[in-house]
């Protein structure tokens, strides 16, 4: 018997041995394919912006490669990094674009991380069947659009681009599987939420809009005696209104976690931030997201003597602190309400004959997800004449490009997500549900901005599945006493 552990106890120490070997040649190997992709890249590319993303990613993988807690750091990063739009374009075709970006790249990184440590486990995953279920009728009835599409490379990108969020989703609903990965997370994002504040007013003050890689476009400074708005996108790289919107979501979001009666540690005082937030949401000039904050705060308003009665008391201070933010940015919103409103509901009006013409066509399927601004000129009413874009709502978009199939499938899905999100009011903890129901609130506000805007842009979805991930998740990572308890 001694002989025979002797031999195996040989032949591990033997395996090591081997293993550790493997592992060095392993190391070896990467780095020189790295140093010589390094050395192309930085001999072949043309612009200096792409050299520097080479260096900060050769950096950013030496960090990483140190970092103790590699997991909680993508999952804060998940948050931080949200705002600050960056892409690596694969194929373009038209206005439809698939990218690599930042934000996919972190999370995909934090679920490889989250499944080799352990972390998140096939035993310990979460589906989310509601939501997770309707996202693929979702594809699949848009789907049905290739039926009638003029262009399947357009139809396709933008069908990559709905599974690209149910990835995302999922990673996140998953990584905060408990309160101290949600407190990560939510670090990360209000810290983000912070320097978004800071550069936005600096873009404000300059009227120069620049992302994080260094593209700029210049609108020109809000002027209140010239009668000028220069609305500003901040580094989501999209249009005003996504910054706008995102200023409103995280408002939101403040003005819950200050009334809830347990103050969870975000590192960002609650009162100060939501006084950051309307400011900037008010400086946008953005007509939709400011009613659709309005919307949301009537919302709160109407659902928290319900489910958290002990929150109307602490009500007094989030009406003082938004109303000082709203007075310091009053005449920006004076001049924004008196602009030519008529005017502008005119001329999007007119947008919606052109889309109506498209389902009139093909009411079943549509003309296919992604081709509106390919086909658009074919749908002309004879007596058309103006300002010719793409239809200025999300539904009559869908319901355009995906016929009637289509628009249900996407119907569902928001209900869905609306559903989940109402009912973590109840099973989160009491103490958190006034957080609870300012995301509740918040995806009304989203619904809200769909009835106004194109909101076909991967910034815009990043909004939503991200609001839609913290409703789903929170109430699971912060459970009542009981179930943490019986847990």
């Amino acid at each position: 018997m001694s002989t025979v552990r002797e031999n195996l106890m040989t032949g591990s120490r033997g395996l090591a041995r081997r293993l550790r070997q493997v592992h060095v040649v392993m190391t070896v190997a990467v780095a020189f394919v790295l140093l010589v992709a390094g050395a192309g890249a930085a001999l072949n590319l043309r612009s200096p912006k792409y050299v520097g993303a080479v260096i900060v990613v050769s950096l950013a993988g030496a960090v990483f490669l140190a970092l103790p807690k590699k997991y909680n750091f993508f999952l804060y990063a998940a948050g931080f990094t949200m705002p600050y739009f960056v892409e690596f374009i694969l194929v373009q075709r038209d206005r439809a674009i698939l990218a690599v970006t930042g934000t996919i790249l972190v999370i995909g990184i934090l679920a490889i991380v989250g499944a080799a440590t352990g972390t998140m486990t096939r035993s310990t995953l979460t589906l989310v069947p509601g939501v997770s279920v309707s996202v693929l009728i979702l594809i699949m009835a848009w789907m049905l659009s290739l039926v009638n599409t003029t262009d399947r490379t357009l139809t396709l990108i933008s069908l990559l681009q709905e599974v690209e969020m149910l990835f995302i989703f999922l990673v996140l609903v998953n990584a905060m599987k408990d309160r101290e990965h949600a407190i990560i997370f939510l670090r990360g994002l209000f810290l983000g939420f912070a320097i978004q504040c800071v550069i936005y007013v600096i873009q404000n003050a300059i009227g120069l809009s620049f992302d994080i890689v260094g593209n700029t476009q210049y609108t020109g400074a809000t002027d209140l005696e010239a009668g000028r708005i220069g609305s500003q996108r901040g580094t989501f790289a999209n249009a005003p209104a996504t910054a706008a919107l995102y200023f409103s979501l995280m408002t939101l979001a403040l003005t819950g976690l200050y009334l809830s009666r347990e103050r969870l540690p975000i590192r960002l005082m609650p009162l100060v931030g939501m006084m950051m937030g309307l400011g900037c949401l008010v400086l946008s000039a953005k007509r939709a997201p400011m009613s659709g904050f309005a919307l949301a705060l009537v919302v709160m308003v109407a659902l928290l003597p319900r489910h958290a009665p002990g929150a109307l008391p602490r009500l007094l201070p989030v009406v003082v602190s938004l109303a000082l933010a709203f007075l310091v940015c009053l005449p920006v919103f004076v001049l924004r309400a008196n602009a030519n409103h008529e005017a502008a509901l005119e001329e999007r009006t007119n947008l919606t004959r052109v889309a109506w013409n498209m389902y009139d066509a093909h009411p079943l399927v549509g003309v296919g997800l992604g081709t509106y601004d390919s086909v658009k000129r074919d749908y002309l009413p004879p007596d058309w004449s103006g300002w010719l874009y793409t239809v200025h709502t999300r539904y009559l978009l869908i319901l355009a490009e995906t016929g009637a199939v289509g628009f249900v499938a996407l119907l569902l899905l928001y209900l869905m997500v609306l559903r989940e999100a109402y009912r973590g009011i109840r099973s989160i903890a009491p103490e958190f549900r006034a957080l609870q129901v300012s995301l509740v609130a918040g995806l009304v506000a989203i619904y809200w901005e769909q009835l106004w805007d194109i909101f076909n842009s991967r910034q815009q979805a990043y909004l939503f599945w991200f609001t839609a991930a913290l409703a789903v998740a929170l109430p699971r990572a912060l459970p009542p006493v009981q179930a943490r308890e019986g847990a």
